[in-house]
């Protein structure tokens, strides 16, 4: 039993999260009136409260050092999770389909480049903002039938919803699905209430998706972008806007 049991240490001396840090073992920073001009390493999971630690807080930190992907939420059908790279095959085949890349980007024609690029996300994505786009799982078959999440947009307000379903599984009714439980995980677990996506406006299902998630559109913008041949080009959006404010309860 005990080979089963994971630990994640908790200290509030720099000398101990220093040699924990070197071996690559889990650790969580006290910071306290004792330690604050002490100099913890970069990247450590700090806490002002002792409280804060909870079981899922403790589970979050030893996956993150180990790198196994985070449970963000489940639904009737679906489990959302972060991504891992053994997750790019099946992504390749989502993607196979042309009408999938109409409104949005490809993945890397190599596709060592997008197992690259997404070990630097799950790093530097997931690891800063501790959220970015997730992997959407059916429960009953652990497929994986698309993506959705949430990402910081510079110069826009609130964090940017994307969402992609493969064609076998759109207009199944995932994608409100997903949406409307990333949303809200996203009030309740990361306190933001506001939010925006950018639509094609030749993107009907989008679109209807948006407005029955409860999305306003706004302002037409435009935004560069990446065509299927990998050269970039400014595209033009319709930005719509949710406010958890302006919801009746």
């Amino acid at each position: 039993m005990t080979d089963n049991i994971h630990k994640v240490m908790i200290t509030e001396k720099d000398e101990e999260a220093a040699y924990y840090a070197a071996r690559q073992i889990p650790y969580i920073v006290w910071l306290n009136e004792r330690n604050r001009e002490q100099r913890f390493p970069s990247g450590s999971y700090c806490v002002e409260n002792l409280s804060d630690i909870d079981a899922r807080y403790l589970d979050r930190v030893y996956r993150r050092f180990y790198d196994i992907p985070w449970d963000i939420s489940e639904t009737r059908r679906l489990k959302i999770r972060e991504i891992a790279v053994d997750d790019v095959p099946q992504l390749y085949e989502l993607y196979s389909d042309a009408s999938v890349t109409r409104f949005m980007e490809p993945l890397f024609a190599d596709p060592e480049q997008e197992i690259l690029y997404t070990r630097e996300y799950i790093k530097n994505v997931y690891g800063f903002y501790g959220y970015g786009m997730w992997v959407l799982e059916s429960r009953d078959s652990g497929q994986i039938i698309g993506r959705a999440g949430l990402e910081y947009k510079e110069g826009f307000e609130g964090l940017e919803l994307g969402f992609m379903l493969g064609v076998p599984y759109q207009h199944k009714g995932y994608a409100y699905e997903a949406c409307s439980a990333i949303l809200a995980y996203g009030i309740k677990e990361l306190g933001q209430r506001a939010y925006c996506s950018f639509v094609n406006e030749d993107n009907a299902a989008s679109i209807r998706l948006c407005e029955r998630l409860g999305f306003a559109p706004r302002d037409r913008t435009k935004l560069s972008g990446i065509n299927a041949d990998g050269t970039m080009v400014e595209k033009e959006y319709i930005q719509y806007v949710y406010h958890a404010d302006d919801k009746k309860p």
